[in-house]
């Protein structure tokens, strides 16, 4: 392991055109992590409290709905033509967002750079196989999750301290010169690079043909369910009502609650990169890792679900919250599998698919948890409002069932060991 580790971070070249597209990706998380939740106060004295939910969703829908076309752009235009255009698009939302002081000049920006955010993971599945080989795959993935995670995780408590001390507009430009920077290394490390496609991708198969299979492989779409569902309730816990569950519900103080969903954030990173490395070691097998990451999040459910039944201590709420951060950890290794259960030509739209389907459920269950603790509130609660716990308890055995078909359905997914089965 330690000759593949030296013989991957030697491979100079490579790293020179990797290097600018990982940056571009940590930037792109920082993105969506930063606004608008870090900076909800301050935008809404620019354009209206009731206007700035909207933030969010400009960037992620766009990013989502563009993954399975990206994908197939990737495969067939090279992922040089599709970051040129990508990263201008980035660069130029991220760039006059801080300047704009009206709702929807700054969703317009949002949109663009979502769109152009998009085009930044799959462009690295396609350049990660293609210049570290497939056999080290695993590896390079793992960096390029723990590269993003990283970005999102400045967009967090970094972020918020930066914003006490500059104004907002200030830090965000900031980022944006950063991104700027990156594009122009991009493309000055490309310019002679070929605009390599997928093998097979354009004359051989038609694109119905190859999105129909897409859809027909029945194994990526249990591979895609049950690594969907860790990063849905990780995501979930994380953006939304994690921190309030916490205080509510264990009793503890706000700083306590935050610094335990940063934990979650810095768990999930380590898995990341560690699940990456393991089943590198034990020969690219998925299988297993598959199953540990569904079993590990039905006892994670399955706890939470005693903790709020018993009104168990608050260490045992925080220690099913790591645990859930490492079932999300492991979703690299569904999406390898996922990919997989197809062919080599059609990798890059699996990974968009399937990417599109990970943020399509963390939205889903983010609006329907958002909707059942809703039903517990009363109209005078408005103003603030503490949910009961039978209705996390509810919440949770509801995730606990969904934890459970998971855990059925994994243990009918093949083993890979690495190789296309369609090839």
């Amino acid at each position: 392991m330690a000759n593949v580790l030296r013989n991957i971070f030697r491979n100079g070249s490579a790293w020179v055109l990797f290097l600018p597209l990982l940056i571009l990706y940590s930037s792109s998380y920082f993105q969506r992590t930063a606004v608008p939740g870090m900076i909800f106060d301050q935008l809404a004295a620019e354009i209206g409290a009731e206007y700035v939910p909207g933030i969010g969703p400009a960037f992620i829908w766009i990013y989502s709905l563009s993954q399975l076309v990206i994908g197939i752009l990737v495969d067939r235009l090279s992922a040089k033509r599709v970051v040129s255009i990508g990263g201008v698009l980035f660069c130029v939302g991220v760039f006059l967002f801080p300047l704009m002081n009206s709702a929807w000049t700054m969703y317009l920006c949002r949109m663009a750079a979502g769109l152009g955010a998009g085009t930044m993971y799959l462009s690295l599945v396609r350049e990660s196989d293609r210049l570290f080989g497939h056999e080290n795959y695993s590896l390079m993935m793992g960096v390029v999750y723990v590269a993003g995670y990283g970005g999102g995780l400045i967009g967090t408590m970094p972020f918020g301290r930066l914003v006490e001390v500059f104004s907002w507009q200030s830090v965000l430009l900031g980022a944006a010169v950063i991104s700027l920077t990156s594009y122009i290394w991009f493309m000055v490390a490309y310019r002679k690079e070929p605009m390599v496609t997928a093998a097979h991708s354009t004359a051989q198969i038609s694109l119905w043909k190859q999105l129909k299979q897409l859809f027909k492989n029945r194994l990526m779409w249990v591979a895609t369910y049950c690594g969907s569902l860790n990063f849905a309730v990780y995501f979930t816990i994380q953006t939304v009502f994690g921190k309030k569950l916490l205080i509510d519900v264990a009793k503890m103080s706000a700083p306590a609650a935050e610094l335990s969903i940063f934990v979650m954030t810095l768990v999930c990173m380590g898995v990341l990169f560690s699940s990456s490395v393991l089943t590198r070691l034990i020969g690219n097998r998925r299988r297993p890792l598959m199953i540990a990451g569904s079993l590990i999040n039905l006892i994670a459910s399955a706890g939470m679900s005693l903790a709020l039944w018993k009104s168990l201590p608050a260490g045992c709420f925080v220690g099913c919250l790591i645990l859930m951060a490492v079932a999300s950890g492991m979703i690299i290794i569904y999406s390898m599998a996922g990919q997989e259960y197809g062919s080599q030509s059609s990798m890059t739209q699996c990974a968009g698919l399937t990417n599109m389907i990970n943020y399509f459920s963390a939205v889903l269950l983010t609006l329907g948890a958002g909707w059942w603790l809703s039903r517990f509130v009363s109209p005078g609660q408005k103003e603030s409002v503490i949910y009961p716990v039978e209705a996390y308890l509810q919440l949770f055995v509801i995730l606990l069932v969904l934890a459970a078909a998971a855990m059925v359905l994994v243990l009918f997914l093949p083993e890979t060991k690495g190789k296309f089965r369609k090839d």
